[in-house]
């Protein structure tokens, strides 16, 4: 008897693992609750990062939590999303390779955009709220990425973010032809609302191929009667979880919302602690001669040209820049920009 696998063998394998072998390559699809389960873990790390980043930079708690992910379907979109709507096409590179869309009420897009200028989010929304929900999503998808290159093993990178709008009567793309994952999004103070995330098909199984790669079966059991868990189930267990069909026997998967997450409560721990915060109005490098010719009266020219934001240092590092105002008899600066996550990386150099 050959020991060679015959191609009937090597397809009943594949189909039995999910896969189909009929040239095209696609993915899961026996099961595809199994990928929605890969897509709801891989974007818990998005609404992990843009929860964190979104907070710091509002100053105030903002909560995204994935709720549902199922096949896309433009009835379920307007009824989340019954407004105007403004979407994010955002790209990632390196060790997966695609895009998705994240799609916005502009109403929403407003709130964030004016609270992140300091204003008390009732401002109507305006051209000028593109570049604010851009530069806002810029951070989290830093964020996101490391988070993903981390898990992943490899390097992961954001591309570019082009802000476009949506018409679901017109969308650029067959709504058909995505996976969707319903976010929630709670701010302080705000009322709650929902954001939309769209994947291309073709990005979601390589999504889900990667994250099955890793993970790896774990417990106990390495002979045939073995019973172990692998880390989607463990996953699985964490959460309670609900699958339904719909008219035409199509799968999603739905959560339970959190009460709150194990991150959270670190995040928490760490809210007491002091730290020193210094405002640098500029630098300049004098000799030891000149330093001790200084009087009263003397002049040291600085390395900033006037009119340019003053830097906000935490533990002498720059997070943010602002500009010099006069609150009663005491000098602050208004924050007009937070440093970047790659910043802040070659500042620690």
């Amino acid at each position: 008897m050959s020991d060679i696998l015959s191609q009937e063998q090597i397809d009943a394998l594949l189909n039995a693992q999910g896969f189909e072998s009929d040239g095209g390559g696609e993915l899961f699809q026996e099961n595809p609750t199994d990928l929605y389960s890969l897509l709801l873990k891989t974007f818990d790390y998005f609404c992990e990062q843009a929860s964190t980043v979104i907070s710091t930079v509002l100053n105030r708690k903002v909560v995204y939590h994935s709720e549902l992910c199922e096949q896309a379907a433009a009835d379920t979109i307007q009824e989340k999303l019954p407004s105007v709507l403004l979407a994010l096409k955002i790209g990632i590179k390196g060790a997966l390779e695609g895009e998705f869309y994240l799609l916005f009420q502009k109403t929403n897009v407003a709130v964030l955009s004016d609270l992140m200028m300091m204003g008390d989010g009732s401002a109507e929304y305006t051209e000028d709220h593109k570049d604010a929900i851009s530069e806002l999503f810029n951070q989290v998808m830093g964020a996101f990425t490391t988070t993903l290159t981390g898990e992943l093993g490899s390097a992961v990178n954001s591309d570019s973010i082009e802000t476009v709008e949506f018409d679901l009567d017109n969308p650029p793309f067959s709504i058909d032809s995505q996976e969707m994952l319903l976010i929630s999004q709670t701010i302080e103070e705000m009322p709650d609302t929902f954001v939309v995330i769209l994947v291309p098909k073709e990005f979601s199984a390589q999504i889900g191929e990667k994250m099955k790669e890793i993970a790896a079966p774990i417990g106990g059991g390495t002979g045939d009667d073995g019973v172990g868990l692998n880390m989607n189930e463990l996953d699985d267990l964490s959460k309670v979880t609900s699958f339904s069909g719909g008219d035409e026997g199509g799968f999603h998967e739905t959560r339970m919302p959190m009460a709150s997450g194990a991150s959270q409560q670190n995040i928490e721990m760490l809210l007491d602690i002091d730290l020193d915060v210094n405002i640098e109005l500029g630098q300049s490098m004098l000799s030891i001669k000149r330093i001790l010719e200084l009087a009263p009266g003397a002049i040291v020219e600085l390395d900033r040209m006037a009119g340019e934001p003053v830097d906000l240092m935490v533990n002498k590092k720059v997070v943010a820049r602002g500009e010099v105002v006069v609150i009663d008899e005491n000098f602050g600066i208004r924050i007009v920009s937070l440093v970047s996550p790659e910043e802040r990386i070659r500042s620690l150099r």
